[in-house]
C-alpha cells in the first residue's frame, strides 16, 4: 500500500512540470487517465485469480509491473512513452492496492476488519504525506525523472518480505478461468473511458471515431453479460448485483470516485500556477489533506469496529465530501497558503472514510469464496468513476480556460495567439512571462478550477443518496475460516444468500 501511495502522490506533485517540460500540458488528463484505465481493467483479474489461486503469486505479479513502469517512467522522452509507461504502472498498483485489502480480509473477522483497514489507510497516508515532498523536492532541486524511483527501491524490499512470509492457500484445482469473459470486461470498460477521454478533449461525440468506439463498448459489455451467465467459473458473477448491500456500495464507489481524483489531479496546476507556489510547496499543501485522511481512517475503522454498524459512517463520508469541494470551489489567486491547507483537511477527512470503510462493507456482505471479487469491484466503480470524472470535470477545466484567456489576454500581446498548451506550458515558464499576461494566466487557471470544484458539488449529493440505500448490515465477529464452515450448514450467516461454486454441495 505505501508503494502505490508513495508513487501516486510523488508523480502527482511532479506531473505539472513533467508535461510543462514535454510541451503537453492539455496531456495532463491522458496521463492520469492512462494509469486509472490500466488499473480499472486489470482489477477484476487480480480480484478472480486470487481467489483462486491465492493472494501471494498475484502479488509478486503486481509489484513486477509496478517496478517495470516505473523505472520506464523515469527514462521517457516524450508524452507518449510517459503515458505507455504509467499505464504498465497502473496495472501493478491496481493489484498493490487491491490484493492488500483481500488480504486483510483473509486474516481479520469483520468485525474487526474496519480497524485493520484503517492501519492500511494510514500506511497510505504516511506515505502520501512524504509522496508530495519528495516529488516536489526532485523537481525543484534534482530532475522530474527522479520522482520515480523511491517507490521502486520500496518494491524491491516489499517483494523479498512477500516472497518469504506471506503463506498462500494450496492451489484451486480444475478450475477454468473465464479468459474471454475477461478480455470482454477489460475491452467494455476500456472503450467507455476511451469515449469520455476522447469525447471531451480531441473528437465531436458524433465523430465516427467516438460512436465507433462507443459501439464497441456496448457491444462488449453485452457480450460481457451474456458470457459471464454461463460461465462456470465467471470473472464477474453477475447474481452477487442481487445482493442490495454489493449493488449500492459500488454505486456509492462509482459516484465518489468522480469527486475523489480531482483534487490530487488538478490542484498541484492550481497551486503551482494560480498561487505561485514551488512544486515542493505545494507538496506540503497535500500533507494536512493526508494527514486528515489518516486520522479520518483509524476513527472511522474503530468507530465500525465499536458500533459494529456503517450506514451513518458512510454517509457522514460522503457528506465531507461536498463539503470539501464548497471549500474548493472559493479559492481564487488571493487565497493563502493556509487557507487552502484548511479546504484540503476536509476533503481528506471524506477521503479517509469512504475508501476503507466501502471496502468493508462489501466484504462483509459476500460469501468468504468471493471477497476477492467483490473488493476488486470497488475499487473497479471507484477507479471508473474517477477516470470518467476526471476527463469529464478536465474538459470542463480546459474549454472554460481556453475561454477566459481568449476573452482576457491582451490584443497587442505577442502570445494572444497560442494555443492553452502552449500559455500554460509549465508553472516555470508562466513565471517568466510578462506581468499582464502572467496575471491573466493565474486568474484564468484559478477561476476554472473554482468552476470545476462548484460542478462537483451535486456529485457529493448523489453519492450521501447512495450510501443511504445501504441497509447497514451487522458487522460479524467471527474468523473467515469459520465463515466458510458454517456457511455450508446454514445460508442465515450472509445478508443473501449466493449460488455454490461449480462441484460445491449446495
Amino acid at each position: 500500500m505505501a508503494i502505490a501511495a508513495m508513487d501516486y502522490t510523488i508523480v502527482s506533485a511532479a506531473l505539472p512540470t513533467i508535461v510543462g517540460e514535454m510541451g503537453a500540458l492539455t496531456m495532463l488528463p491522458w496521463v492520469l487517465t492512462a494509469n486509472v484505465l490500466a488499473s480499472t481493467v486489470t482489477v477484476p483479474l487480480y480480484g478472480k485469480l486470487s481467489d483462486l489461486y491465492g493472494r501471494r503469486r498475484l502479488m509478486q505479479v503486481a509489484i513486477l509491473l509496478f517496478v517495470l513502469g516505473s523505472s520506464a517512467a523515469g527514462l521517457s522522452q516524450g508524452v507518449g512513452q510517459l503515458i505507455a509507461c504509467r499505464a504498465v504502472q497502473g496495472a501493478g498498483s491496481a493489484g498493490l492496492i487491491s490484493l492488500s485489502y483481500m488480504i486483510i480480509g483473509d486474516m481479520i473477522p469483520p468485525r474487526q476488519r474496519g480497524r485493520y483497514q484503517a492501519y492500511i489507510s494510514a500506511v497510505f497516508a504516511v506515505a502520501s504525506v512524504g509522496g508530495p515532498l519528495i516529488g516536489g523536492l526532485a523537481v525543484d532541486h534534482v530532475s522530474w525523472r527522479l520522482a520515480f524511483y523511491p517507490s521502486v527501491l520500496l518494491a524491491m524490499i516489499t517483494l523479498t518480505v512477500i516472497r518469504r512470509n506471506l503463506v498462500d492457500p494450496p492451489v484451486t484445482r480444475g478450475i477454468v478461468v473465464d479468459w474471454l469473459g475477461a478480455t470482454l470486461l477489460a475491452l467494455g470498460l476500456a472503450a467507455i473511458l476511451l469515449v469520455a477521454s476522447l469525447g471531451v478533449h480531441e473528437h465531436a461525440w458524433n465523430s465516427p471515431v467516438i460512436v465507433s468506439t462507443a459501439a464497441i463498448g456496448v457491444f462488449a459489455l453485452v457480450w460481457f453479460v451474456r458470457q459471464e451467465g454461463r460461465s462456470p467459473s465467471p470473472i464477474l458473477p453477475l447474481f452477487l448485483f442481487r445482493n442490495r448491500e454489493f449493488s449500492a456500495t459500488n454505486v456509492t464507489s462509482f459516484i465518489a470516485g468522480f469527486g475523489l481524483f480531482l483534487p490530487l489531479a488538478y490542484l498541484p496546476v492550481f497551486l503551482q500556477i494560480s498561487l505561485a507556489l514551488s512544486a515542493t510547496h505545494s507538496g506540503l499543501l497535500l500533507a494536512p489533506m493526508l494527514t486528515s485522511s489518516l486520522v479520518a481512517s483509524l476513527v472511522s475503522g474503530r468507530i465500525v469496529a465499536r458500533w459494529g454498524r456503517y450506514r451513518s459512517v458512510v454517509a457522514a463520508g460522503s457528506v465531507l465530501l461536498g463539503a470539501g469541494m464548497a471549500l474548493l470551489s472559493t479559492m481564487t489567486v488571493s487565497t493563502s497558503p493556509a487557507a487552502a491547507a484548511a479546504y484540503l483537511v476536509v476533503f481528506g477527512l471524506s477521503m479517509g472514510i469512504l475508501i476503507p470503510v466501502l471496502i468493508l462493507v462489501i466484504q462483509n456482505a459476500v460469501h468468504p469464496r468471493d471477497l476477492g471479487v467483490a473488493t476488486s469491484s470497488v475499487q473497479v466503480f471507484r477507479q471508473l468513476g474517477g477516470s470518467t470524472g476526471v476527463a469529464v470535470f478536465g474538459a470542463l477545466f480546459n474549454a472554460r480556460l481556453a475561454g477566459i484567456l481568449a476573452a482576457r489576454l491582451p490584443q497587442d500581446s505577442p502570445v494572444s495567439g497560442l494555443e492553452v498548451s502552449e500559455l500554460v506550458a509549465s508553472p516555470a515558464v508562466v513565471a517568466t512571462m510578462e506581468p499582464a499576461v502572467r496575471n491573466v494566466i493565474r486568474e484564468a487557471v484559478a477561476l476554472s478550477s473554482s468552476q470545476m470544484f462548484r460542478l462537483a458539488i451535486p456529485v457529493a449529493v448523489a453519492a450521501t443518496i447512495a450510501g443511504l440505500m445501504l441497509r447497514g448490515l451487522p458487522l460479524r465477529d467471527v474468523l473467515p475460516d469459520q465463515q466458510r464452515g458454517s456457511a455450508r450448514s446454514s445460508e442465515e450467516t450472509w445478508a443473501e444468500p449466493t449460488p455454490p461454486s461449480p462441484g460445491e454441495p449446495s
